[in-house]
């Protein structure tokens, strides 16, 4: 069976953090290391939680075309090594990329095969209520939602839709997504 990239994109508020955890539960999947120029935080290590690179390694990364999707974000950049989503495949894994929606873009056009699924919940007045219950006093919540509405204009960009009403049944849902394209005839090798 063929590998292939996993995109999964929502809103703030959508539930991708929560429902890809579940997803890599099963051990058929495995989430891709990102790359970035911002300092380690307590705790994490190089090379499991990101690749931290200097701004030299990173701009030399994507000079030589070795990155499926990056942005400077603030003053740092954050990004996606190919060869972290190729060594995953090679070992026949799945890679899952939890990205934006120009990020989906940008990964499709270079992984043509990637499956792409949006979240979202149920309505927009769910997701201003399930942002305002995020809101700790360090999140604007009204650019969030701005966000979100360019976000769900991009829909129509993506494979799949899964509706995040009943969290159970949203996971169930990218479940058998992948599944079903893991059974698709041009991604069996014997065929």
């Amino acid at each position: 069976m063929e590998c292939f990239p996993i995109i999964i994109s929502a809103p703030s508020g959508g539930g991708k953090t929560s429902i890809v955890s579940r997803l890599l539960e099963d051990g058929k999947l495995s989430r891709v290391i990102t790359a970035t120029t911002r300092a380690p935080r307590k705790g994490e290590k190089n090379g499991k939680d990101y690749h931290f690179w200097s701004e030299k390694q990173f701009e030399n990364a994507v000079k030589k075309d070795e990155m499926a999707e990056w942005a400077k974000v603030h003053v740092n950049y954050y990004g996606i090594p190919k060869s972290s989503l190729d060594k995953l495949i090679k070992r026949g894994k799945h890679p899952v990329l939890v990205i934006d929606v120009q990020g989906a873009k940008t990964v499709k056009k270079i992984y043509k095969n990637a499956v792409s699924i949006f979240i979202t919940p149920p309505s927009f007045a769910e997701l201003k209520k399930r942002i305002a219950a995020r809101n700790d006093g360090t999140t604007d919540v009204k650019a969030r939602l701005e966000s979100a509405k360019k976000e769900l204009k991009c829909i129509k960009n993506y494979d799949y839709l899964v509706i995040n009403n009943v969290f159970e049944q949203a996971v169930a849902d990218c479940r058998a997504i992948i599944q079903a394209e893991r059974l698709k005839v041009k991604r069996q090798k014997k065929f």
